[in-house]
Formats: structure tokens, C-alpha cells, sequence
């Protein structure tokens, strides 16, 4: 029994709840296994998606999971060993101890129950009168189909349906996804497949209400991802004997000097036909760093990627089990990214790693347990550099390193002659990666990502290199869906793989991106541009005070982030291509030179910066505005600013935003 093994069975001890309310009906083999699985509550048994989870997992996966996983996934409410005892543990500190009454208007069959938006539980101070929206039952992506509705719910029958239809697909997927056959025989195949089952559920569990008893505000893949990372940690202190009233690490990675990182970018009459290509890679970097850091952390520490809370927003949050191994090793690797990071950009670019420890009431309560992780960044922010320091001493105030032969993009590092579309230019590593970075990165131009860390991958079509820590690899067709670490998907476009929600709207113009004078040359009136800056309003006081005390759970949280996640990576780019077709229609014309309005410089976590033509730069910042207010049900307490700058396209892009 190891890690994988435990987490495997957190992430799918609740599966079954999908099977049942597809009304499968239990097979022979199960019938009268009741009193094994499911709890007895007078003359019947109550939790019977317990028996369905086993079903589901003898159906699907027997031949490659251990009948002990199996038996741990399945007996989390009615425990009869330790492990089993964990795992039941792990269940209920992921939903923070929470029944509450369902405060639906509406209160029918649990399997015409939906998942209710969370952004109705939040509440700062003004009055808001829940109006009970909810999510169609769908696959995860970034259109229309992701906001709230209030209408009217399917029946049962049709529910029921929806259900075997998300079932079918999420068997069809694992039967594509995983080769039992060669399974064994696969280099860390537990690792492997359980990321392939995570992104599975991901996809196709996030609009699941995880209790149809409760009020059902928490997603069904949100309560499986944390349950399975809360019982990796308790499985660490649990086979390494500690006993801590303190279980869990809660650790932040946050990049400093991102905004000076960005906007390094030299600008003159060599350097011109590149800036918009260079900003745009770099702000991507920033994203590939924080994403490769975060899962570098975990897979050296021997977890799994459902530890990372959160990644998004230049930083992200880890849950790790408050053992001594662990605290030594995440010293040593904390070490070794300063290092790299030092080497590399100086103090131009940092990661600050702050970590805190954890009890099980902090989980219960994981609002408190972020504000408290906060305070620990902003001091950790204070004296970033102090291991540096002590590592360099003296050298580390003096710069002593000459340079003949320096970048004219970045006026940092040592230029070398590369061939970048048929012309010859002087350019470092970092901004020839940055430039194909802002090149590639355009719709449907790169469909997958993938994380080695073994460096052993050649034939990508671009990598950003991460030393011997790894590399991020990028590719426009990838057939084998065993290379590297993990796959991602971008934006729904690759035939498998996570999917990798990126805002990648830019706009082209004969097959490379345009320019800022091509993009103001798109306005009415003079040809200036605008840049659009937005976020969204007391971000930290939703997430710390916004819910009542008794709801604020690992996973609830865990639903609220993701879901603004998703409407500022993924849906901002369907806003951008809707302007754009008004913008045709207006102009009545059926082409014009760009094949997009909009440059997304950044979108992630609660912000962005987007930069378009002055006059449907502004008409953007409404309808995101209108659209981010549907998409939070209207409720007043959620809200966002937005600033915006008009520019000539000639001046320097750094000034602007």
C-alpha cells in the first residue's frame, strides 16, 4: 500500500453517487453486500452510493486497483480497519462536518437534485436574497452552457438519463485514457493513471452536486479532490508513525516581480516588430512557471497533483502532511528554486514559499487557515531573498558579471544569433523562448502541454527549460498519451488530457500575431489603442469572511476558486470572439485583415489585461462586466473594477499598462 493507492481511493470513494443516480441497478454479484458497505439506519441501509462505487470500480478498473483500495474507497461509512478509518476521516474533513438543512425552494427527488452556484452563499455586507441558481448537468468547458440558470429542472427520467450519458462518457474515457493490457508494464503507472483519472472527474464530475442532502453548493470533483489529499497527508503521518495535533502543511508559492518581469521588454527600432510577441510570452511564462513549480513540488515529495488547492494568478496552494521528512525535503527544494530562479533572473524574478501548519479544525475552517497563510507570505515577502543572501554574501550586492555580446531585448543577458522565421536575430535563451512563446501561443496553433520531469523529452515543437528540475514541453499533435508526467489539454482542443483552461485570444493576421498599430488601425475614428485592466473587488475578504463560519470547507473553497477560474481563463476568450462577430456585423463586413479585436496579454485567477481598439475595448470592458455580474447570479456582493488606458499603438507598451 502506498500514497497512490490511498489517493486513489479518496478521489473515487464517492463515484458511485454518478452510478446511482443513473439508476443503474445493482448486479447479482453486490446483492445483500449492504451490511458490508452501506450504514444501517434501523431496517434499512442509508449511503447505498457505496455500493455503487464498488461497483463502478469492479466494473472498470478491478483488473489494475488492489481489492484493498477498493474496500477503502467503498467502506468510508462504516470503517472496519485503519485505513479505512482514514479515508472516512479524510471524507468528512472535506466537507468540514457540514448538514444543513437544503435551503432549496424546491426540495424533490435527490436525483433531480443539482449543484447550486456558490457565488449565492456569499455574502460581505450587502443584502442579497438567494434565488437558488443552478448548473445543468455537463461536462466541464467554457461556453454559455457553464453559467447558473433558474429555469425550471428536467424530470427525473431525464435526469436520470444525463446521468448515465456523464457515466457512459467517463467509462468511455478511462477505457481510452488507460491500457489495462500494457498497464503494469507502464513506467509509474499508479502516478500515471491516477492523473488520467483526475482529469477525467475533473471534466466530467465539476457540475455534480457532491450531497444532494445538504444544500448542494459543493462539486462532486472539488469533494474528491480534497478528500483524496487530505488522506494522502493522514496515510504520511499514519505510516511514519507521528503523532500531531497539527497534520497538515498549508504552503503558498507566490511569484514576486512579476509586473517588472513582464514589462522588461526593451522597445526601439531592432526591437519593435517583437514587442507585442515578447509581452505576451512572458506573461505566459509567468503561468508555465507557477504550473511546473507547483507539480514539481508535490511529485518530489511523493504526492499528488490533487495537493495543489490552488494554481492560478501568479501563485498557487499546496496541502502537505506536517511530517519531519516532509518539512526537511521541502527545505532542500525550496532551496534549490531560489537557486535556479537567482541564477537565472537575479532578483528580477523570485518565488517566495511560505508554509504554515495546520490542524483539523483549520480545515474545517480553511477561510481562517488562508488569511492566517497570507499573513505568513507578506512576511516571508519582507526578506524573499535572505537564503540567497546567506549563500552569496557580499556577492550578492554586486553586479560583476560583463556581458560583450548583450540581449537588445532585455538589456540582461548574453545574445546569441538565432533564426527566428527565416531572419537572423541577436537575441538570449529567455526572450527567443518568450517571442515563440507570444507566437505559438494562438488559438488551436498549440493543443497540448506536457510536464517531464526526466528532461527526456525531444521532439517537442517548443519547451520552456526549468534546469534539471525539468522542462514544460508544447505541441501542436501529440498521438501518445503516456509521454511525460501529465498532459494537459488546452482549452478543450487535444483529443485527451487535462483540460488546461488558457485565455489565447489573439489577434492574426496572415497566419502571425498582429502588431498594436494593426490592432489600433481596427478603431473608429483615430487608430489608438486601449488597455483594459480588471479584477475583482475585496477578492480576500470573499474568501475569508464571505461564507458563514460553518461553511467555509477545504472543498467548498476549493468549488468557489475554481469556478472564478474558469470564467477568466476559460470563458473570457468566448466574450473576445462574440465582440468580434458584433464588431463584423456592424462594419457589415464578412472579413477584415485581423481575425480578432482582442490581445489577451493575461487572464487568470480574479484578473486581467486585455488590449484592443480604444472604442471596442471599452464596449469589453462592459460585457465582461455584465457577463462576470450573470455569472455570480447578480449577487451584489461579488463585483469587479476595471481601469482603462487610450494609447497611441507607438508608445511603449510598458507605459501603458
Amino acid at each position: 500500500m502506498d500514497n497512490f493507492d490511498i489517493a486513489i481511493a479518496g478521489l473515487l470513494h464517492d463515484i458511485g453517487k454518478v452510478v446511482q443516480r443513473a439508476g443503474v441497478p445493482i448486479k447479482d454479484s453486490l446483492k445483500g453486500q449492504e451490511s458490508v458497505f452501506c450504514k444501517a439506519q434501523g431496517n434499512y441501509y442509508s449511503y447505498k452510493h457505496a455500493l455503487y462505487t464498488v461497483q463502478f470500480l469492479e466494473d472498470n478498473l478491478k483488473m489494475i486497483i488492489d481489492e484493498n483500495v477498493i474496500n477503502i474507497a467503498a467502506k468510508h461509512h462504516v470503517p472496519s480497519n485503519e485505513l479505512e478509518d482514514l479515508l472516512a476521516k479524510a471524507d468528512r474533513l472535506s466537507a468540514g462536518m457540514d448538514r444543513r438543512e437544503n435551503e432549496a425552494s424546491k426540495k424533490g427527488n435527490y436525483i433531480n437534485e443539482r449543484l447550486y452556484s456558490i457565488f449565492e452563499s456569499i455574502n460581505i455586507g450587502k443584502e442579497y436574497q438567494k434565488q437558488n441558481y443552478y448548473y445543468n448537468l455537463i461536462p466541464l468547458n467554457s461556453s454559455e452552457e457553464i453559467f447558473p440558470v433558474r429555469e425550471e429542472k428536467e424530470d427525473v427520467e431525464k435526469s436520470k438519463k444525463e446521468y448515465e450519458n456523464i457515466l457512459k462518457a467517463i467509462e468511455e474515457d478511462i477505457n481510452k485514457e488507460i491500457d489495462k493490457d500494457s498497464f503494469l508494464s507502464t513506467p509509474n503507472h499508479k502516478e500515471r493513471m491516477y492523473n488520467k483519472l483526475y482529469y477525467i472527474l475533473e471534466k466530467y464530475t465539476t457540475f455534480i452536486p457532491s450531497s444532494t442532502i445538504d444544500y448542494p453548493d459543493i462539486s462532486l470533483f472539488d469533494h474528491l479532490k480534497t478528500t483524496s489529499a487530505i488522506a494522502v497527508c493522514l496515510y504520511e503521518l499514519y505510516k511514519n508513525n507521528e503523532q500531531k495535533d497539527k497534520k497538515f502543511i498549508l504552503l503558498e508559492g507566490d511569484i514576486s516581480g512579476i509586473q517588472n518581469f513582464i514589462f522588461q521588454v526593451t522597445e526601439g527600432e531592432e526591437t519593435k516588430k517583437y514587442v507585442s510577441k515578447n509581452l505576451r510570452g512572458r506573461s505566459f511564462y509567468i503561468n508555465v512557471l507557477i504550473d511546473f513549480m507547483s507539480k514539481y513540488i508535490v511529485r518530489k515529495l511523493g504526492l499528488t497533483i490533487s495537493n495543489i488547492l490552488y494554481c492560478g494568478g501568479g501563485k498557487f496552494q499546496l496541502l502537505l502532511p506536517n511530517t519531519d521528512k516532509i518539512i526537511s525535503v521541502l527545505e532542500e527544494i525550496k532551496l534549490d528554486i531560489q537557486k535556479y530562479l537567482y541564477r537565472n533572473y537575479k532578483t528580477k524574478l523570485g518565488l517566495v514559499l511560505s508554509y504554515i501548519e495546520v490542524d483539523e479544525e483549520g480545515i474545517k475552517n480553511y477561510s481562517s487557515s488562508l488569511v492566517k497563510l497570507q499573513e505568513k507570505t507578506l512576511f516571508e515577502k519582507n526578506r524573499k531573498f535572505i537564503d540567497i543572501i546567506n549563500i552569496e554574501k557580499d556577492q550578492f550586492f554586486v553586479k560583476n558579471n560583463k556581458i560583450n555580446n548583450l540581449c537588445k531585448y532585455c538589456h540582461e543577458n548574453e545574445a546569441k544569433t538565432r533564426l527566428f522565421k527565416n531572419e537572423r536575430m541577436e537575441i538570449c535563451d529567455e526572450c527567443f523562448t518568450h517571442i515563440q512563446l507570444g507566437e505559438m501561443l494562438v488559438k488551436n496553433r498549440l493543443k497540448y502541454i506536457v510536464y517531464d520531469f526526466d528532461n527526456s523529452i525531444k521532439d517537442a515543437d517548443l519547451s520552456v527549460k526549468f534546469g534539471q528540475m525539468g522542462q514544460v514541453c508544447f505541441y501542436s499533435q501529440l498521438k501518445n498519451n503516456n509521454v511525460g508526467f501529465m498532459i494537459e489539454n488546452i482549452n478543450g482542443t487535444g483529443d485527451f488530457g487535462r483540460i488546461k483552461f488558457v485565455g489565447n485570444t489573439v489577434p492574426v493576421k496572415e497566419r502571425s500575431v498582429a502588431s498594436f498599430n494593426e490592432i489600433g488601425a481596427m478603431a473608429e475614428g483615430e487608430d489608438k489603442i486601449a488597455v483594459l485592466k480588471m479584477d475583482i473587488d475585496n477578492l480576500g475578504t470573499i474568501f475569508s469572511t464571505g461564507l458563514k463560519d460553518e461553511n467555509k470547507s477545504i472543498s467548498r473553497i476549493s468549488t468557489l476558486s475554481r469556478m472564478i477560474d474558469l470564467f477568466f481563463c476559460g470563458y473570457i476568450n468566448k466574450i473576445c470572439e462574440d465582440l468580434y462577430e458584433e464588431y463584423l456585423k456592424e462594419k457589415e463586413r464578412e472579413e477584415v485583415e485581423l481575425d480578432n479585436l482582442y490581445y489577451i496579454n493575461f487572464s487568470g485567477g480574479d484578473d486581467l489585461a486585455i488590449i484592443g481598439p480604444w472604442d471596442w475595448t471599452i464596449k469589453l470592458a462592459m460585457r465582461i462586466k455584465e457577463k462576470l455580474t450573470q455569472f455570480v447570479c447578480y449577487n451584489p456582493n461579488i463585483t469587479v473594477s476595471a481601469g482603462v488606458y487610450f494609447a497611441d499603438p507607438k508608445m511603449p507598451i510598458r507605459i501603458s499598462l
